[in-house]
């Protein structure tokens, strides 16, 4: 409670002056840099979404002189972000906004992830967290709920979305080499032009836990070049690959005191994945005074081996997916007031192959299943940004969708329970609307409702079935989750304050829930009647001395209340999956010699249900972290970390959720946070 209490005036971003009639502008984001004016930068991929819902950016220049290993340690600075460790490392986390998509596995959805606007996922929605490093980019640009419709349709928690060539970005190279306990290894190579950027990094580990081994490789690169005096055409890549061990789950009581064990089944199965990526993208953008006109495609190739213990067995899948957008906007004037219209068409559609195999201790075993699936989605967006006075800007749009899934089984069926093969469509229309108003030059006040649909991914569509050795898979009858959210946020700065809140209240159909059964397996996904997605973001930055012996406190809470609206078998419970508030403070010192240090707890409060029904549940914890370091004017950073310095023993999350759990104390499903762990870092820059 002192945790939220500490947060809950929080905030994000310096706010720019009122926009004159003749050149507005868009209200910033909260902006988590050090070291560049936040004022600066804004999440440009979404004008509509920037200018009337919340949005944060991060920096990369945010993530220097620190130990980032995790995709959790790279966001947890942002407000509205939840993000819970699974096994340690760069392994797929729980990733959720607002709600969406806590507990999908084994890929993610719920949340899109965009690289420079088109997507870095399957054309299901679903995608592989573990494959992105997010320090190989300029910034990351997060939108949260459902006002992003136009630039991604069909997620109902929001974007990130990682920029590959960045405004401003200076000319030249940095390398980086952090490394420590556990066998932790990361080295990354950076190099930048006016109009061109490449990075690559490794990233291996021994583990925390038994047979918890990494290993991941990441290459990322863009190039823009002119066309002509307005246009451009922008290049990218990006190929990742990774391996790793699954040391899994335990039972609360051995995850509690053996939480560096692996259980006897993990032993026997020895769990593992081994993913790739490839992406190529290419855009071009044209910009006249009047407005702006964007075409871009980008294709995607990945492969994914994961073995899972034996009630799951060994996926082998293969997706290609294609995207193409083109989008359209002007800047009009009408009846004196200035107006940005938008209109964006963007399809998405992908093939997936996948074949099921028994896992025979650890070894391929014989095929249970097989099948084709195929993807499309289809989405028309007009969006009109009204100045009704330089200091008042509202904004109303609709996004027409179309999208179908099909399963199509290519195994020989034991009968009609192996049902596979299933076809899924919809059809809908979301609106959204939005009134931001900047009521004093440090004050913003902004309103906004919007509605969103977001079809099954196919692993929502499927289901293994039986007692090993006797699996099957049948496909499972769902309708698409949809959602209507109403906002309200204020952002300002009091002198050396900057803070930021935002309000919501989401009233969701049909949400789809992922269960397992009492022993942590899967069972498949289902359809829930009403539910109830409501929280409070907040964030602050407070510098509390400014000059030379620079002292500054920063601090985000993220509070969530996610439940059944009257459920018939599980009432007003919470829904199982999600902590009820998790936050992070820092203070920060910098020495005009160039030596800083920060201290940073972050913390879970509340106790976080692992069954829809309440009867099994875990406690918070609160981790402390510590950094020290020096930076040599802008050549070199050396730093030394210490993660959970108290080494406090604490569960990361679970693997999964159940609907009831009947025998708690047997339950095996928690997955232990990491011990203290001690890094040292290196960086250069030329």
């Amino acid at each position: 409670m002192a945790g939220w209490l500490l947060a809950a005036e929080l905030g994000a971003a310096a706010l720019t002056p009122a926009p004159a009639s003749e050149s507005p502008v868009v209200l910033p984001p909260w902006v988590i840099e050090e070291t560049v004016d936040r004022s600066l930068q804004t999440a440009r991929e979404d004008s509509f979404a920037s200018a009337l819902g919340p949005t944060s950016v991060i920096g990369a220049a945010s993530w220097s002189g620190r130990a980032i290993g995790t995709l959790a340690e790279a966001l947890r600075r942002t407000p509205g972000v939840m993000l819970q460790e699974s096994f340690g490392g760069f392994e797929p986390p729980r990733l959720s906004l607002r709600g969406s998509g806590l507990d999908s596995a084994p890929t993610a959805r719920g949340v899109a992830l965009l690289a420079d606007g088109l997507p870095l996922a399957r054309a299901d929605g679903s995608f592989h967290s573990g494959l992105l490093d997010p320090l190989l980019f300029a910034r990351v640009e997060i939108y949260r709920g459902t006002m992003h419709m136009a630039l991604t349709p069909a997620v109902l928690g929001g974007v990130l979305n990682v920029v590959s060539l960045a405004a401003g970005t200076p000319a030249g190279a940095s390398l980086r080499f952090a490394g420590g306990d556990f066998g932790q290894t990361r080295a990354q190579l950076s190099v930048a032009a006016a109009d061109a950027h490449l990075a690559a990094s490794l990233a291996r580990a021994r583990g925390w836990r038994e047979h918890s081994r990494q290993d991941r490789r990441a290459l990322q690169a863009g190039v823009r070049r002119p066309l002509s005096p307005t246009a451009r055409l922008e290049l990218s890549a990006y190929f990742a690959a990774a391996e790793y061990d699954v040391p899994g789950p335990l039972t609360l009581s051995d995850a509690l005191a053996h939480p560096r064990m692996a259980s006897a089944a993990v032993l026997r199965d020895l769990p593992r994945r081994d993913s790739n990526v490839s992406r190529l993208a290419a855009q071009v953008k044209s910009a006249t005074p009047g407005g702006t006109l964007a075409a871009g495609i980008a294709w995607l190739r990945l492969h994914d081996d994961f073995f899972q213990l034996q009630a799951n067995g060994e996926t082998d899948a293969l997706s290609e997916d294609l995207t193409a957008h083109a989008t359209a906007s002007w800047r009009v004037a009408i009846a004196g007031h200035e107006q940005h219209l938008l209109a964006r068409a963007i399809c998405s559609t992908g093939t997936n192959t996948a074949e099921r195999f028994l896992n025979d201790r650890a070894r391929r075993g014989a095929r249970f299943g097989a099948y084709d699936a195929r993807a499309r989605t289809v989405a028309i967006s007009l969006e009109d940004i009204l100045w009704l006075r330089p200091d008042l800007v509202a904004g109303v749009g609709v996004t027409a969708l179309q999208a179908c899934r099909t399963l199509e089984d290519r195994f020989t069926a034991a009968g009609p329970a192996t049902t596979v093969a299933r076809s899924f469509s919809l059809g809908d229309l979301s609106p959204r609307a939005g009134l931001t108003w900047q009521a004093r030059r440090d004050l913003a006040l902004r309103v906004a409702i919007s509605r969103g649909v977001e079809p099954p991914s196919f692993d929502d569509l499927l289901a293994v079935q039986g007692v090993y050795p006797n699996l099957s898979l049948r496909s499972r009858e769902l309708r698409e989750q949809q959602a209507t959210t109403f906002e309200a946020g204020a952002q300002g700065r009091w002198g050396a304050l900057a803070w930021n809140v935002t309000v919501y209240r989401g009233a969701w159909r049909d949400e789809i829930l992922r269960l397992a059964d009492a022993n942590g397996l899967p069972r498949g996904a289902v359809n829930a009647g009403a539910t109830m997605h409501e929280g409070i973001e907040t964030g602050i930055r407070w510098r509390l001395r400014e000059g030379p012996h620079a002292l500054t406190l920063a601090a985000t809470s993220t509070l969530g209340r996610f439940v059944f609206d009257g459920d018939s078998v599980y009432g007003r419970n919470r829904i199982a999956g999600a902590p009820p508030q998790v936050g992070t403070a820092e203070l920060a010192y910098t020495h005009p010699r160039g030596f800083f240090g920060a201290v940073e707890p972050t913390w879970v409060a509340g106790r976080t249900s692992v069954d829809h029904a309440g009867r099994l549940t875990y406690g918070g914890h609160v981790l402390w972290h510590a950094r020290v370091g020096w930076r040599s004017g802008d050549r070199w950073v050396i730093f030394v970390a210490v993660r959970n310095f108290l080494n406090r023993v604490h569960l990361a999350s679970t693997a999964g959720v159940l609907d009831v759990a009947r025998a708690p104390a047997a339950t095996t499903i928690f997955l232990p946070g990491p011990g203290r762990a001690l890094t040292l870092g290196l960086e250069w820059k030329r």
